[in-house]
């Protein structure tokens, strides 16, 4: 059995330690697939093979799935699941908003989510069933309704032909809610609905990379997070998290403002298929 309470007290440790690679002005940046929206720089590297090295030998035999490289370790019973440096888009251009992210699944349950801000010393965790904390302090989202609520989401950057119905849900929301904000990295804006300055949240495609650690935080603070799946010839609402391709991501404060968010989020993909998707 797994102690998580002790075992994120020493991820923090790792995912601090590993920050360390992000500290510098010297570092490479490398087109991936040939995209000029798509980069990897040589500091995310550094920071996925220490995060590998430290995890996996403080959980002897488990698997390890990360950005970089496009590891995938997805059968064994407790795996890593990990984005080095989440937004490294920001992260190159020295714009303090990027993240290194740290989940771990547990058979098929996510129980143990790490994130963290390094340029701010920002550190979000939880563990499944202990509450989500926020720099030592318990946090939990906010209590807007949706006509209050702030959304963070984005257009769809490695698939640009989905950038349409990215649009789309956007521009209907924000006729429904107060405002929407985009930073550019998807786990601390999650992390910024489980503190309550955010409330809405919606990307169209994201790894499990992306969100896995995120997860944990949102549902220890009180939020709900689905994905959308196909079935029946039509996009639903699913609580069922993808954990091994790309997939939508809502997130809210409650589940009401979920279901509402839902609502206009599948009927802007209901022309969408599973194949249009990949």
């Amino acid at each position: 059995m797994i102690d998580l309470l002790k075992l994120v007290e020493q991820v923090k440790d790792i995912v601090r330690e590993a920050s360390k690679f992000t500290r510098t002005d010297s570092f490479s940046i490398t087109e991936k697939e040939g995209e000029s929206w798509n980069i990897v720089t040589s500091a995310d590297v550094a920071v996925q093979d220490f995060l590998q090295q430290k995890l996996q030998e403080l959980v002897p035999g488990s698997g390890f799935e990360g950005e970089e490289k496009h590891m995938m370790d997805i059968d064994k019973e407790i795996c890593w699941i990990v984005d080095p440096i989440d937004g490294t888009t920001n992260f190159a251009r020295g714009m303090q908003q990027s993240g290194i992210s740290v989940g771990m699944r547990q058979g098929k349950d996510l129980v143990l989510g790490v994130v963290y801000n390094p340029d701010h010393d920002d550190l979000f965790w939880a563990t499944k069933g202990n509450g989500a904390f926020h720099n030592g302090k318990r946090v939990h989202v906010s209590k807007m309704d949706f006509e209050h609520s702030v959304i963070c989401t984005a257009l769809s950057l490695y698939r640009k032909n989905l950038a349409e119905i990215c649009s789309n849900v956007l521009n209907e929301t924000y006729q429904q809610c107060a405002d929407f904000r985009r930073f550019g990295v998807a786990s601390l804006e999650m992390c910024y609905l489980a503190v309550g300055r955010v409330d809405l949240y919606f990307e169209i495609r994201l790894y499990p990379w992306d969100f896995a650690a995120s997860a944990v935080i949102i549902r220890e603070a009180g939020g709900c997070i689905s994905t959308v799946k196909w079935g029946n010839g039509k996009a639903e609402l699913s609580d069922d998290l993808i954990l091994d391709v790309p997939s939508p991501i809502l997130i809210a404060n409650s589940r009401a403002n979920l279901e509402r968010l839902g609502s206009i989020v599948t009927k802007h993909m209901a022309g969408l298929t599973e194949a249009d998707y990949k």
